[in-house]
């Protein structure tokens, strides 16, 4: 076959079908990267930190600074903000209601995360978040909608007041088995210490203390966690496998350092005269033996 160039007109031609075919195709979206920023999005993403205080955050709730902008300081661990364990007596109340629920759209949800007015129309939504102009591009934003519209589940559903409900035995073959938890965790779980030598936060601490924000993180990752910590969902684990894995865990692991017993004050009076006996036998040996060879 002979070859022959393509004329201007045919080229333009070409080229233009193989843009409009790659700008037609949708970016295509991570809910788990979204779950990550949801979490704490300026780590997730690697952008500079707020600063200051969210305007959106009222004047009843007890946190401050960049913490203001986390999308779960407001809406949950457990997604149902004000109506879950965020609510009235919680030291993260602010009275939000909660994205479970959420009959928005993505448009929607796009719209009130990006822009200051909430749909970019001059106001007419007053919860606009701003993110938009704070750190969050167009492709994060997106990621975190993908995250809302697909993978909100309800964490009450696994659990029994502050216990998961499920098989610890399974549990532990979680942890140990294809979550590779322990790799990183350890076998108790305290190789990785999130809190300060002092008071230290092992993930064991966490299962027990905040189940909610426990599987948050096993369903979708840590941001910003080096070497990264997976997914468990989006690696094929069940939402019920992750309940058993916290089962395991809120049974088998520490929360807190083992406490040392700090002897009473009559202990220390009984040492002390165990001490001083021996202290006068020891003297009274020697006094005895330099007697003897004189």
């Amino acid at each position: 076959m002979e070859y022959r160039p393509l004329s201007a007109r045919t080229s333009l031609g070409a080229l233009a079908v193989v843009v409009f075919c790659l700008s037609s195709q949708a970016v295509a979206q991570d809910a788990f990267q979204g779950g990550r920023l949801y979490d704490k999005w300026w780590t997730g993403n690697g952008s500079p930190a707020p600063v200051g205080e969210h305007p959106l955050y009222p004047a009843v709730g007890q946190q401050s600074g960049n913490t203001t902008f986390r999308c779960k300081e407001c809406h949950g661990w457990d997604y149902k903000g004000a109506a879950g364990a965020y609510a009235v007596g919680s030291s993260h109340f602010t009275g939000i209601p909660g994205v479970l629920t959420s009959a928005m759209t993505p448009a929607q949800m796009f719209d009130i995360i990006k822009n200051p007015d909430g749909d970019g129309t001059g106001g007419t939504n007053v919860n606009g978040h701003g993110f938009g102009t704070i750190g969050l591009s167009d492709a994060d934003i997106d990621d975190i909608v993908a995250f809302l519209q697909t993978q909100l589940v309800d964490p009450a559903a696994f659990l029994n007041g502050t216990q998961f409900v499920g098989d610890p035995v399974q549990g532990e073959a979680n942890y140990t088995g294809s979550g590779f938890c322990f790799f990183c965790h350890g076998d108790d779980g305290t190789d990785l210490n999130f809190g300060t030598p002092e008071n230290p936060e092992w993930v064991g601490t966490v299962a027990v203390s905040n189940p909610w924000e426990f599987m948050h993180k096993i369903r979708v990752g840590q941001p910003g966690s080096q070497p990264a910590m997976p997914s468990w969902t989006q690696n094929g684990g069940s939402d019920q496998g992750a309940a058993d894995l916290g089962l395991y865990i809120q049974q088998n692991f520490p929360t807190a350092p083992a406490v040392s017993a700090v002897p009473t004050t009559s202990e220390w009076g009984m040492l002390a005269m165990v001490l001083t006996m021996f202290a006068v036998a020891v003297l009274s040996l020697r006094y005895s033996r330099r007697a003897t060879v004189r």
